[in-house]
């Protein structure tokens, strides 16, 4: 079996999980909305009068979120897989190591970028403004997300491996995801943030999607900075973490 052809039998069971437990994609969803909605008409007023409207600075935002935490759920499966004794036969597959890990995180990368198209349309049918995307764009929007998902799912992936249980897998989900959120550019310029605040945000890797999506998809004149080179930043940890993974991937054996 060629690597192509492995990843779509991942892909495959990945989507037949979610066919038969649509909940799962559903819920998904809601916290995007609930952000795009909720949070973003709240503070509409006060960022919208200032610098421009709000809801096309916190639409890109949403959806580097939404890749933040769908990729943080990566190592569910490979839980499930240990509790269940069918990651052993990983032992005994064709496949190297390299093509699981791989094959694994393009398979939730589909369901990722999915999600952030459809908050994209959902952004564009509640009136959010500037909205543009053109081939170029879209090409760069699909390179940048699968990059963040890769360094983001390689670390979800490396602590179930190491934990192997779901309660310390939901803790990491949970526990760091948050701050990440409220200390990048996702929802709020730095220039609005507190002086330690704004330095933090400069260099949190989803301030960098986030600001990359930005430029691929909206018009806003609202100002953001980060420290780097975006692309650099987010292609280096994605090496770092995906190549750790796969090391440590490669050195355990589970009958």
């Amino acid at each position: 079996m060629n690597m192509l052809s492995y990843i779509l039998v991942v892909c495959k069971r990945m989507w037949k999980k979610l066919y038969f437990r649509p909940i799962h994609l559903v819920v998904s969803f809601l916290q995007p909305v609930f952000w795009l909605t909720i949070f973003g008409f709240l503070f509409e007023a006060k960022f919208s009068s200032l610098q421009g409207n709000y809801l096309s600075y916190l639409l890109p935002g949403v959806c580097a979120m939404t890749v933040l935490q769908s990729s943080a759920q990566s190592g569910v499966l490979f839980i499930k897989d240990l509790q269940t004794n069918f990651f052993g036969r990983y032992n005994f597959v064709q496949q190297s190591k390299f093509s699981i890990l791989i094959s694994k995180i393009i398979a939730d990368y589909t369901r990722i970028l999915f999600q952030v198209l459809i908050i994209l349309l959902i952004g564009f049918c509640i009136g959010v403004p500037n909205i543009q995307l053109t081939f170029s764009s879209t090409a760069s929007l699909i390179l940048v997300t699968f990059l963040f998902t890769l360094f983001y799912s390689s670390i979800s992936c490396f602590i179930a491996l190491k934990t192997k249980t779901s309660e310390l897998m939901a803790t990491f989900i949970h526990l760091l995801n948050l701050p990440i959120v409220f200390t990048s550019t996702a929802l709020i310029p730095n220039k609005n943030l507190p002086d330690w605040l704004e330095l933090i945000a400069k260099y949190n890797p989803l301030s960098h999607l986030s600001e990359l999506l930005r430029e691929m998809t909206i018009t806003t004149p609202f100002e953001s900075s980060v420290s780097g080179n975006s692309w650099v930043v987010l292609a280096s940890l994605s090496l770092i973490s995906f190549t750790t993974t796969y090391l440590y991937l490669r050195s355990i054996r589970y009958a």
